[in-house]
């Protein structure tokens, strides 16, 4: 979509949670070189640095460069020195995929440093392209391919060991090595950890309370939940590297995961307040009389959200916003990256 009319050497894309922003997988193949990616991850989850994704969801374009975060003095920025400068890299566009206010991915497009930094132009008809590319993985997000159920629904376990960025598996349970396996995320480091998991141990050991959670959506299509918590052996002896953190993975229970389809199709704070009284099998009068709104009103609003969600009736409706993601359903695609990104 880029390439014919913007010039880069070097891209990657990111999922990324709404709720969080935390990174949940993507598409890396022609991004950084492998050797890199430990440190800058390490300062993306660590260590505030210009042009951060947060920082770029905060501000009006979504999309900016190094060069222009930093006015000028991109040798400030740790990324720039310690990760870009030294595979040659010293453009760097990133901007964030967002539609009607949520951010579902990022974009990043590197060029050599031997070249100019990237135009007004450039940053134009990324943040133009960026609402359709953002519509596009959450149109992805919202299918689901989960071909069988012969694994068991439950939730897994497994202990890391942590020293440093490097993140290992000391022992995982059956269910939790089925889950861990559907994650679609790089894995770089020689434990063969997922960056996805590596990040949320990061986030998990740096907050106050020393646990941290994401869901994201598995190469099977059902969504999963990941639990980390930092935790201490309960024995003298002490675990063989510098930190504990226990990983609980389970699929996303349907009342959170009603949460994340209500965004996914664009739903307004009011008609998810509809939806949501609509479900529990509330007429539209009695739906009207607890929100203080005329009946027309409220059948304005359900028309909108049958729309939305293409369904005929409340029965559909509470099926597509609980159920719809643990069926086994077809779904044409066309690949764009080797990591789970699709275009449907």
């Amino acid at each position: 979509m880029l390439a014919p009319a913007l010039r880069f050497d070097r891209w990657c894309g990111l999922l990324l949670d709404p709720a969080t922003l935390m990174n949940t997988g993507g598409y890396h193949d022609e991004g950084l070189p492998v050797e890199v990616l430990p440190r800058l991850l390490e300062i993306e989850v660590g260590e505030a640095d210009a042009n951060a994704m947060p920082t770029l969801h905060r501000s009006r374009a979504g999309v900016s460069t190094l060069d222009r975060a930093t006015r000028g003095r991109s040798t400030d920025s740790r990324r720039f020195r310690e990760v870009l400068a030294p595979v040659g890299l010293g453009r760097e566009m990133r901007a964030v995929l967002r539609d009607r206010g949520s951010v579902w991915g990022g974009l990043v497009l590197f060029r050599s440093s031997s070249d100019p930094d990237f135009s007004d132009d450039d940053l134009a008809l990324v943040a133009e392209v960026g609402a359709e590319l953002a519509r596009a993985v959450r149109r992805c997000l919202l299918h689901s391919e989960h071909a069988h159920r012969d694994a068991a629904d439950g939730p897994g376990v497994a202990m890391l060991t942590v020293d440093g960025m490097d993140v290992s598996f000391d022992m995982t349970s059956r269910a939790a090595g089925r889950w861990l396996d559907d994650i679609p995320d790089g894995r770089v480091q020689p434990s063969g950890t997922p960056l996805t998991v590596v990040t949320l141990v990061q986030r998990a050991l740096r907050s106050e309370t020393g646990a941290a959670d994401i869901r994201l959506r598995g190469r099977s299509g059902r969504w999963l939940t990941l639990y980390a918590e930092a935790v201490e052996p309960t024995e003298p002896r002490a675990w063989p590297t510098a930190g504990c953190v226990s990983l609980v993975v389970e699929p996303t229970r349907p009342h959170e995961l009603a949460e994340v389809i209500a965004d996914a199709y664009a739903l307004t704070a009011r008609e998810r307040e509809v939806a949501r009284l609509a479900v529990t099998g509330l007429t539209n009068r009695e739906i009207a009389s607890t929100l203080w709104l005329s009946v027309y009103t409220v059948q304005d609003h359900v028309k909108a959200v049958f729309a939305k969600l293409d369904v005929r009736n409340r029965a559909q409706l509470t099926s597509r916003m609980f159920f719809d993601q643990y069926v086994p359903r077809q779904v044409e695609r066309t690949p764009l990256g080797s990591d789970g990104w699709y275009v449907t």
